[in-house]
């Protein structure tokens, strides 16, 4: 089965908050996907605010930080799609926050 990327950008940002049990902030978002190369910028900018939009995350400003949480509802679909992320995505990931 064939994966829309921006899907799986949105999986990799789920998987990154459910990884952590406080939220992160966008920058720490973008700069651990970007770094990777996973995808660009606007890609990546467009994840977001869908999933902002769609109540999966919460987005908050906090001192001019956005500061990213996983909502209930977002543990849900994440627990559903979850292994459409690759093993060594979800690795990268893990070791990110070691």
């Amino acid at each position: 089965m064939t994966q829309d990327p921006l899907t799986l950008y949105k999986l990799i940002v789920l998987y990154m908050l459910d990884r952590v049990a406080f939220p992160l902030t966008q920058a720490q978002v973008f700069e651990f996907i970007l770094d990777k190369e996973y995808t660009n910028f606007l890609n990546l900018q467009q994840a977001i605010s869908e999933l902002t939009g769609a109540g999966l995350i919460t987005a908050k400003s906090i001192r001019n930080r956005t500061h990213l949480e996983l909502t209930d509802d977002g543990r849900e679909t994440l627990s559903f799609f979850q292994n459409r992320i690759s093993p060594s995505i979800k690795d990268d990931i893990n070791k990110y926050f070691k």
